[in-house]
């Protein structure tokens, strides 16, 4: 009860300040949500492209034909059958048009939420259901706070920073306990957190890279004010996208330093450090590994389109997109390693080791 009134406490002292005004968005056409009653035509495109034409009904009961081939030339690999769920673009003229827009996938995510919710509270018990509250004040955070605030034209990296700090305040302490342990973690954190912008901050320096580089950059020209897609947007993401790994780390150390006192109170600061070290390197070196595949699978579609089209490797390293992501990944790999001795250090010296009483000969 202690922690969900904290909880309670924190969701209330933060909601007024994550409340933002949404941003309306002007649009020529209409979405329409449908369901196909007839496939009229299937065409092969290529090897796994079909072009479809079908019969959907809408919600409202309006009847479309639709054209797969009017909105994606090229042909889709998604296969539309009868009773397949749909989303249509109509454009306002006369007479109307209507275009095949995607399939709908709401109800497929829902189940995915349902069997993640279920193993994290089968498996993780109550630590579990805290881990669950902790991600939805993620997403509270997110979409109602840095979001918002940055499409309004607020600073980048000051909102990301403040934005993961509360994240981070609120949610290592309900995932693992008000305790002592959970406060040093999430201090240590807090100053790895810094780290990323010390290193990524440098990196860009070096590298000259401008930060809209990238596609997805790119596509929001013209409907994000061009003030908002700076370098600072880009350190933003680099922050963001590390933060949970720091955590992770932050509370394996605070965590092997307590088990060492509890083990052996005998121990001294600097034994205790360089103990829990030995098994902090174990970790450094795995998560490194993790970290870069991470970044890799996460952008593999980009890596071979640029290495296809630059024909030799120092033309793919040159490439400010493939850049961005190499400043990425060690801008978080070097604040992880630095996170290492940071948590330990402070660890070591947040537990004081018991003083144990030296027996006395009292005959």
């Amino acid at each position: 009860m202690k922690r969900f009134f904290l909880f309670l406490c924190l969701f209330f002292l933060f909601a007024p300040i994550v409340r933002a005004e949404s941003l309306a968005i002007e649009k020529s056409t209409t979405q329409i949500r449908a369901e196909i009653t007839e496939i009229t035509s299937v065409s092969p495109v290529s090897a796994s492209m079909n072009a479809y034409e079908f019969r959907a009904k809408s919600e409202t009961g309006e009847l479309f034909d639709v054209r797969t081939q009017d909105s994606i030339p090229d042909g889709i690999p998604i296969k539309l059958t009868v009773g397949k769920k749909v989303f249509l673009q109509k454009i306002d003229s006369d007479p109307p048009q209507v275009y095949f827009e995607d399939v709908i996938r709401t109800q497929a995510l829902w189940w995915i939420v349902i069997v993640f919710v279920l193993l994290s509270l089968v498996v993780g018990l109550k630590r579990g259901f805290w881990s669950l509250v902790g991600l939805g004040v993620t997403f509270f955070v997110l979409f109602s706070f840095v979001f918002p605030r940055i499409m309004q034209g607020q600073d980048a990296l000051t909102i990301t920073i403040i934005g993961s700090v509360v994240i981070l305040a609120v949610n290592m302490h309900i995932a693992h306990g008000f305790r002592k342990e959970s406060f040093l973690a999430f201090i240590s954190t807090v100053i790895g957190l810094f780290c990323i912008w010390f290193f990524a901050n440098l990196f860009t320096h070096w590298t000259d890279i401008t930060g809209i580089g990238s596609e997805d950059v790119m596509l929001l020209v013209g409907d994000i004010p061009i003030e908002i897609l700076t370098i600072r947007l880009f350190l933003a993401g680099v922050i963001l996208g590390a933060v949970g790994v720091l955590d992770d780390v932050a509370i394996s150390q605070t965590e092997i330093i307590h088990e060492l006192v509890k083990t052996d109170p005998r121990l001294t600061r600097k034994q205790l450090f360089f103990s829990a070290m030995r098994i902090g390197r174990h970790h450094i070196a795995s998560t490194i590994n993790t970290l870069v595949l991470v970044y890799a699978g996460a952008s593999m579609p980009v890596l071979i389109l640029f290495l296809y089209h630059s024909g030799d490797v120092g033309s793919f390293l040159n490439s400010e997109i493939i850049t961005e992501e190499f400043v990425r990944t060690f801008a978080g790999t070097a604040a992880l390693i630095l996170t290492v001795p940071i948590a330990t250090l402070i660890a070591a010296y947040g537990f004081t080791p018991i003083k144990l009483d030296t027996p006395h000969d009292h005959t």
